[in-house]
């Protein structure tokens, strides 16, 4: 599953013998349903959310959908190539309207007003906000949300921003419906971020990840380095101490519902060090994208330090978005925006209300890299002769210094166990631009491709 994500036309997907987190949890006796962004396979049906543990799915296959026409456009060597890829469950959903983050809040409240609280509840929210859609719009918000941002300077950070606070009204909505079911105090709510933003190049969506180095798709800070938190109404706030990784989800939330952890995974149960303020055990996260494609880079980070080889795109790999980050006049006062937003509401009516002159949290999370990513110029790439790059990126966040030289040893140590993990790697083939898969052929719809494929074969 490493390298490029995977386009409707490449028959790939998460393989079946993996076992996902929903597929444990209805195990378990909960009701599990997915709204949203399914990017992890969808050219057969045993891809698909309700063939991996989802009683419902609704959402998109892909990476991303138009906010209003919930069409998804690949550039093939033939031309562009559009189609629809807003389903239910397995059928087209051509009869829906609206902006897509309102239409996903929508289905989420809804499946949260009409759920059977004798069975416990999993929901899977995956917006698409605020993603890059298609080439010829590639942000999308109402005229009214852009025109209340206004004290925006950048026009597209602009839109971005309207778009993000069309998330954060949805994930109020979603607060609210569980209290309005008397579900919310015994919810546990985690909201994570995939990637880092791209503030140009493919993509682009006027998000910055300033001063942090680096775009999505390099494995620098910026691109790999994202916001996430876990909320239930038994913790006090504060900030884990130490590393988590995407995968630690699985395990940390089977924990968090009295499962067992299963043996032989990668992920590790940082449960208690949530709940507890406890120092996070892992010490080591690997990054290793494509072994095909022109972009080849591989890191890994093991306690304070980060090593970076291979190819890496030299345009996304510097530091940018700074320039998105101008206003004009007065900003809205952040204490008084928190006060009028839905969730400050929400905590005030279950007794754990946001204490807004307590906000810490939002200044601990500030890096400060003392004006170093402003000299960019004298940053390591490893390319052109230079094989490695090492940063200690807790005292260096931006990775503006290279320390290779200095520790040679270390810089071996870490090379060979990347090598380890490396040699692991199952190499992926590369089935883009499938004919096969052509929208024109089904209604003009993304869908299953080889299963039809295979159907007209058999018969």
């Amino acid at each position: 599953m490493q390298g490029y994500p995977i386009g409707f036309s490449e028959d790939r997907g998460i393989p079946v013998e993996e076992k996902l987190l929903p597929q444990y949890l209805k195990e378990l006796g909960y009701a599990t349903h997915m709204v949203g962004k399914w990017h992890s396979g969808g050219s057969r049906r045993e891809y698909l959310p309700t063939e991996r543990g989802f009683d419902s799915f609704f959402g998109h296959v892909g990476g991303f959908i138009d906010y209003y026409e919930y069409t998804s456009e690949e550039p093939w060597p033939s031309g562009k190539v559009s189609g629809m890829a807003l389903y239910k469950n397995l059928t087209p959903a051509w009869d829906v309207e609206g902006y897509i983050t309102d239409v996903y809040t929508e289905k989420a409240t809804s499946i949260i007003r009409n759920h059977d609280k004798s069975k416990p509840l999993f929901l899977n929210v995956a917006h698409n906000a605020p993603h890059a859609g298609n080439p010829g719009a590639v942000l999308q918000a109402s005229p009214k949300d852009v025109s209340a941002m206004r004290h925006v300077e950048s026009p597209g950070r602009r839109i971005f921003a309207a778009m993000v606070k069309k998330l954060d009204d949805s994930i109020g909505d979603i607060m609210a419906a569980l209290l309005e079911k008397g579900m919310l105090q015994n919810s546990i709510i985690a909201f994570v971020s995939d990637n880092g933003g791209m503030s140009s190049g493919q993509t682009m969506n006027y998000a910055s990840n300033w001063p942090l180095r680096g775009l999505k798709m390099t494995p620098f800070e910026g691109g790999v380095r994202v916001a996430g938190l876990l909320w239930t109404r038994q913790i006090n706030h504060h900030l884990l101490k130490g590393y988590m990784h995407a995968v630690d989800w699985l395990p940390t939330l089977l924990r968090a519902v009295g499962a067992d952890v299963p043996s032989g995974i990668d992920g590790i149960d940082l449960w208690d060090e949530i709940t507890l303020n406890k120092v996070s055990p892992r010490n080591e996260i690997f990054d290793i994208t494509d072994d095909t494609a022109p972009i080849n880079y591989s890191a890994i980070v093991s306690g304070p330090y980060k090593l970076v080889t291979g190819d890496v795109v030299l345009s996304y790999s510097n530091y940018q978005g700074e320039d998105l980050r101008g206003v004009i006049g007065d900003i809205p006062l952040y204490n008084k925006s928190l006060k009028e937003s839905k969730m400050f509401t929400v905590l005030e009516k279950i007794g754990k209300p946001f204490n807004v002159a307590d906000i810490d949290l939002r200044y601990k999370m500030k890096i400060d890299c003392k004006g170093k990513e402003r000299n960019s110029g004298s940053a390591c790439y490893p390319q052109n002769g230079k094989v490695v790059c090492l940063f200690n990126i807790i005292d260096d966040p931006c990775e503006t210094t290279d320390i290779s030289e200095k520790y040679p040893d270390l810089v071996k140590d870490l090379t060979e166990r990347l090598q380890v993990e490396l040699k692991q790697r199952i190499p992926r083939t590369h089935g883009y631009f499938d004919a096969r898969s052509t929208p024109s052929l089904f209604n003009y719809t993304w869908t299953t491709f080889i299963d039809y494929y295979y159907h007209v074969q058999s018969t």
